[in-house]
């Protein structure tokens, strides 16, 4: 198994200093998909920010294997007389 570091950047760097194993690429994106979309759905609730996040994945030699790019933004479209039905 190879130790892989999902380094996050979203508006500051988050580096991930720790990793996790993994025995190939296809687990390394799940992991990066499963994070981002937890870290997504915390951010959306809070009212926060997310339009321009990038996960970049190295291994242990600091070589990226992945990159993720990905924004997310809710807009509430209040409803107005003339879209009323």
């Amino acid at each position: 198994m190879a130790r892989y570091y999902f380094n996050l950047h979203d508006g500051e760097d988050i580096p991930d200093t720790i990793g996790s194993e993994h025995d190939d690429i296809a687990s390394v994106r799940e992991e990066a998909v499963e994070s981002i979309a937890e870290r997504l759905r915390g951010r959306l609730l809070e009212k926060q920010d997310v339009s321009a996040w990038l996960m970049n994945v190295t291994n242990d030699a600091g070589l990226t294997v992945l990159v993720v790019s990905f924004s997310a933004s809710v807009q509430i479209i209040p409803d107005t007389p003339s879209r009323s039905h």
